[in-house]
């Protein structure tokens, strides 16, 4: 899908945008609590609260792939999200 289209879906499903790169050192990330409730229980996904996505077949990819609770994660994860209608483990890069 196109970036607007994936905008939507993600807004349809409940989900945020935001109009920045969220950064994972500041304080005001590290305080957030709103982590995705369906993710596994105990996983260190349940700790994330904010994904950077980006396109696998761009050129850009973000630096930060793991950090606290900011996770990057291809835009073809979310299409699988939605497909399994379940937040799914994100891929290693």
């Amino acid at each position: 899908p196109t970036k607007d289209e994936l905008a939507r879906l993600l807004r349809e499903g409940g989900g945020q945008l935001l109009s920045r790169q969220p950064k994972p050192d500041s304080d005001v990330t590290q305080t957030l609590n709103a982590a995705a409730y369906h993710a596994e229980p105990g996983s260190d996904q349940a700790l994330c609260t904010q994904y950077i996505i980006y396109d696998p077949q761009g050129t850009y990819k973000p630096a930060v792939v793991r950090r606290g609770k900011v996770w990057s994660a291809p835009s073809t994860w979310i299409i699988d999200c939605i497909g399994a209608f379940s937040l799914l483990p994100v891929p290693q890069h």
